[in-house]
C-alpha cells in the first residue's frame, strides 16, 4: 500500500489535472424564498424588497450527498462547502493525512447556502451610481494634475460582501444604506449578495415585471472552477459594487473635492478565502473576475451578453495601473498586525467565522531578514466548512421545527433571547446548540493539532520528561485570532474554550492560546464601533498595497521537515525560497 505522501501526491496530480465539466453559461441560483406577488405586478418602482425568507425545513431543498468515504487530503472548496457532512464523512482539515482526520459527530445534512433576509426594506438603485463608471471626478479640474493611487478592497464574501478605499492618505469604507435602507452600523457597512436580472438580460438592484432575484454568488463561481463557464451574475454583482464603491468615492463629502484636483491611478484588491486560495486554479479564476468586472463597471448597464462578451475576451488591460491581486483573506485580516509593535514571528493561528462558513488556518510569520522587505507567510494547514452563523441559524430552526426564517445580516441572538422569541426553553436550544458547537471544537482542534504533530507544521517536541522546551510556543500558548461577523457569538466562544481544554488535554500544558484583539485600523480614529470594525477588517487589510502586505508560501511549496532535526532551527532554513 503506498504511504500517505505517495497517495498525496497522486492526489495532487489528479485534481490538477481535472475539470469539472459543464455545459453552457451560468444559471445562477436564486435566492430562496418567493417574491410577494406585489413585486411581479408590473410596478415601475425603482425599488424591490430584499425579501422575507420562508418555508418550512422539510421544503429545503439538498444537494445529493457525498459517499462514506473521508475527505481526501486536499480537498477542493467545492466538496466541503457545497456538500453535505454526513455522520459517516469526517472531513479533514486540507493538506491533512486521512488518518488524522477527527471524529464527527451526528449532524444532519448540509443544505446548499442561499442567503436569508429579512430585513423588511427595499433595495434602491441611486441615479448618482452612473457616476461609478468613470475612471475620474467628473469635475476633474486638470488632466495633467497629479497622480493619486486609489486602492480598492473587495471582501467578497458568501453572503455579503464589504469595499473599502484608500485615495492616498484617506481610508473610506463604503456605506451601503443608500442601496438596502439598512441604517443600522452594522447594515450601512454591508452588501447583501444579490442581484436582479431583468427579463430583458439587464442585471440591476432594480425591481422590473418578471425579473428574477439571484444570489450564493460565489460558491457557485469556485465550484466551476476550471470549466471556462461565465459566472454571468458573479460579474454582474461585482461589477455594480465596484460602480457603486467609485461613485460613492467620488461624492464622499472630503476625499471627494480631493479628487477633482488629481488624475487616478486605480488598483484593486480581491479577496479570497485560505483554503481555495491554495488551489491556482481558483486564483486565477478570482484574477479574472476582478478584471472582468472592473472593465464592466466602466460600461453603460449590465446586460448578460455584454458581461459574457467580455468574459470571453478577457482582455488584460482594463483601466488598472496594476494587475488585479488575490489576497488571502486571512492575510488582508492581519495586515495591522504585521506592522504593529506586538506583532512576533512564530506559529499563528486565525478562526475566521462568517455567514456561510468557519475558516480555520495555522501560518508561520517570518519577519524580513536576508534582503526581504516584507514578512512571509508560510501556511501550514486550513480548513473552511459550512459551519457559519447561517447554518448555526439554520440547525436551531430546522431542529426546533421554527419556520426557516431569519436575517444573516443581524447578528445570531444568544441561546436565551432565541428561546425567549420563539417560545422555546433555554435548554431546548442548548441541546440543538451543542452538536452544532462540538462540530466547529473539532474543525479547530484537527487544524492546530496537526500543525503539531505533522511534518509539514510544527512539531511539538517534548524532552525526556514530556515538557516543551522553554520558548517553543505550544509552551507559551499559540497566539490565536478570532475574526468574522459571527466571532462575538457566544456558541464559537465555546467551541473554541472546548478546543482550548482540548488542546491543554493533548499537549499536558496549562495554556494552549494566546488570543490576540485585531485593530483593523492600525489606532486611526473611525466612527464606527469594534463590532463593525470586525466585520470590516478584511476589505480595510486589502487596500493595503498587496506586495507590502507579505509573501504567502502556499502548503504545496513548504517542505517536510526531517526527522533528524533539531527543532530550534533558523526559520529561513525551513520556509526559504524553493
Amino acid at each position: 500500500m503506498k504511504n500517505w505522501k505517495d497517495q498525496l501526491n497522486a492526489l495532487k496530480s489528479a485534481l490538477r489535472g481535472s475539470k469539472p465539466s459543464g455545459k453552457g453559461d451560468e444559471k445562477p441560483s436564486k435566492i430562496d424564498f418567493e417574491p410577494p406577488q406585489s413585486w411581479l405586478s408590473g410596478d415601475s418602482s425603482e425599488s424591490i424588497p430584499v425579501g422575507r425568507a420562508k418555508g418550512r425545513s422539510s421544503a429545503t431543498p439538498s444537494p445529493a450527498s457525498v459517499d462514506s468515504r473521508q475527505t481526501s487530503v486536499e480537498d477542493r472548496i467545492t466538496s466541503t462547502v457545497q456538500k453535505p457532512i454526513r455522520p459517516s464523512d469526517t472531513p479533514s482539515p486540507t493538506n491533512l493525512p486521512a488518518g488524522l482526520s477527527t471524529a464527527a459527530s451526528n449532524v444532519e445534512k448540509t443544505p446548499v447556502f442561499r442567503p436569508r433576509l429579512d430585513l423588511g426594506r427595499s433595495l434602491n438603485t441611486p441615479e448618482w451610481i452612473s457616476l461609478g463608471k468613470s475612471l475620474h471626478h467628473q469635475y476633474q479640474q486638470s488632466q495633467k494634475a497629479a497622480p493619486m493611487v486609489v486602492r480598492i478592497g473587495v471582501d467578497f464574501g458568501t453572503a455579503f460582501t464589504k469595499v473599502a478605499i484608500r485615495a492616498g492618505v484617506d481610508l473610506v469604507t463604503v456605506d451601503w444604506a443608500p442601496i438596502t435602507g439598512d441604517e443600522s452600523p452594522i447594515g450601512r457597512s454591508v452588501m447583501p449578495g444579490l442581484v436582479v436580472r431583468g427579463r430583458d438580460g439587464e442585471y440591476s438592484w432594480r425591481h422590473q415585471a418578471d425579473s428574477e432575484i439571484q444570489g450564493n454568488l460565489k460558491l457557485p463561481a469556485i465550484e466551476r472552477v476550471g470549466s471556462n463557464e461565465c459566472p454571468v451574475a458573479t460579474l454582474a454583482f461585482l461589477a455594480l459594487a465596484i460602480r457603486y464603491a467609485r461613485a460613492f468615492l467620488y461624492r464622499h463629502p472630503e476625499v471627494g473635492r480631493k479628487l477633482m484636483a488629481r488624475s487616478l491611478r486605480w488598483e484593486l484588491n480581491l479577496g479570497c478565502p485560505t483554503e481555495p486560495h491554495e488551489n491556482l486554479q481558483v486564483v486565477e479564476l478570482f484574477e479574472r473576475l476582478a478584471r472582468t468586472a472592473w472593465q464592466l463597471a466602466a460600461r453603460d448597464g449590465c446586460r448578460e451578453a455584454d458581461v459574457i462578451a467580455a468574459w470571453r475576451s478577457d482582455e488584460i488591460s482594463v483601466g488598472l495601473e496594476t494587475a488585479p491581486c488575490v489576497v488571502p483573506e486571512f492575510v488582508a485580516q492581519i495586515a495591522g498586525y504585521l506592522r504593529s509593535p506586538q506583532v512576533t514571528e512564530g506559529l499563528h493561528a486565525m478562526i475566521d467565522v462568517g455567514a456561510a462558513t468557519v475558516d480555520v488556518a495555522t501560518f508561520n510569520v517570518v519577519m524580513p531578514q536576508n534582503g526581504d522587505s516584507v514578512p512571509r507567510i508560510p501556511i501550514f494547514f486550513s480548513t473552511v466548512r459550512p459551519l457559519g452563523t447561517h447554518y448555526l441559524s439554520h440547525n436551531r430552526h430546522s431542529k426546533l421545527g421554527l419556520d426557516l426564517e431569519w436575517d444573516d445580516a443581524v447578528p445570531v441572538d444568544p441561546a436565551d433571547e432565541f428561546a425567549h422569541r420563539h417560545g422555546k426553553l433555554k435548554s431546548e436550544v442548548d441541546t440543538v446548540d451543542a452538536q452544532f458547537e462540538s462540530q466547529v471544537t473539532q474543525r479547530i482542534v484537527g487544524v492546530i493539532d496537526s500543525t503539531r504533530t505533522s511534518a509539514r507544521g510544527v512539531p511539538g517536541h517534548r524532552d525526556q520528561f514530556g515538557h516543551y522546551s522553554e520558548g517553543s510556543v505550544w509552551a507559551e500558548g499559540l497566539p490565536i485570532f478570532v475574526t468574522g461577523g459571527g466571532a462575538s457569538c457566544e456558541v464559537y466562544r465555546r467551541a473554541i474554550d472546548s478546543a482550548l481544554i482540548e488542546m491543554k488535554r493533548r499537549m499536558g500544558v496549562s495554556r494552549s492560546f494566546r488570543f490576540i484583539e485585531l485593530d483593523p485600523l492600525g489606532g486611526m480614529d473611525h466612527e464606527f464601533d469594534l463590532e463593525v470594525g470586525s466585520r470590516l477588517t478584511v476589505a480595510i487589510g486589502l487596500t493595503e498595497d498587496a506586495e507590502d502586505i507579505a509573501r504567502v508560501i502556499p502548503h504545496r511549496d513548504i517542505e517536510a521537515i526531517s526527522p533528524g532535526r533539531r527543532q530550534r532551527v533558523d526559520h529561513t532554513e525551513i520556509y526559504g525560497d524553493h
